[in-house]
């Protein structure tokens, strides 16, 4: 089970949502028409075209910058055989969300379905941690610091929206989001485990590394649950609630 903090999220709220009136999208953001043959096409060139705005942020729709970017507090809680702890996320910094490559975007305009899939060539994460509990059959307890990464990873996101009315013009709004990832090359190293005994840090960060794949497999519906509320939080209620769907994806005239 992941649970991210009713603080987290009202911090990843306010970041997109300080707003409430209707706005269009910048001058410098691609326009694709939802009635246009061509609209997968589109989307693949915007998502393309859109990511060093992205880095540095949006400010005329309050997106703050994804890469790099920092989430105050993450809690983890993992009851499996191979992984058994509680773990705290503090100041969790994310490098490399920018380094995006989409290969496919698919909008079933009637039903309101997005689907886009792609990958990132590498993530580099740092912050500070407590845990407690077991890695396999080893103890973990501790708190400190912690880096990891991950080498080219593949991404799928599926998103169900409806119409909602507000003020009297169309938005459309997350009913449903989720992800699937597939890492590639990941690393972990933490610092100050059992009280910062050097012998057992480093026995538990070798049991790390030498079970790396089979822990972030267990770990992966977790990864998936984070990247799924970071898209939605940050890009995809960034825009659909901001901009009126006839903006945001306008009807093409003849």
């Amino acid at each position: 089970m992941l649970t991210i903090t009713q603080h987290v999220l009202v911090v990843l709220v306010l970041a997109v949502l300080s707003t409430h009136a209707a706005k269009d999208l910048p001058s410098y953001f691609p326009r694709c028409f939802r009635n246009d043959p061509k609209l997968n096409e589109c989307l693949l060139k915007a998502a393309d075209q859109v990511r060093p705005y992205l880095k540095k942020g949006v400010p005329e729709l309050n997106v703050q910058s994804i890469d790099p970017i920092t989430i105050p507090e993450i809690q983890l809680q993992q009851g499996t055989q191979a992984l058994n702890f509680k773990a705290l996320l503090i100041n969790t910094t994310i490098k490399g969300l920018s380094d995006y490559t989409i290969d496919k975007f698919d909008f079933d305009v009637p039903n309101l379905q997005f689907f886009c899939s792609g990958w990132v060539d590498k993530l580099e994460l740092d912050g500070k941690y407590n845990v407690s509990g077991k890695i396999l059959i080893a103890p973990i307890e501790g708190d400190g610091t912690f880096t990891a990464s991950v080498g080219k990873s593949k991404l799928e996101v599926y998103q169900k929206v409806k119409v909602i009315k507000k003020n009297g013009l169309d938005y459309v709004t997350p009913v449903h989001t989720n992800s699937t990832i597939d890492v590639g090359d990941p690393k972990v190293h933490l610092e100050g485990l059992f009280r910062n005994n050097k012998e057992l840090n480093k026995a538990t960060n070798d049991v790390i590394t030498d079970n790396i794949n089979v822990l972030f497999e267990d770990l992966k519906p977790v990864i998936e649950k984070i990247v799924t509320n970071l898209i939605e939080k940050l890009v995809l209620e960034a825009l659909e609630n901001q901009v009126p769907f006839d903006k945001l994806y306008a009807i093409k005239k003849n």
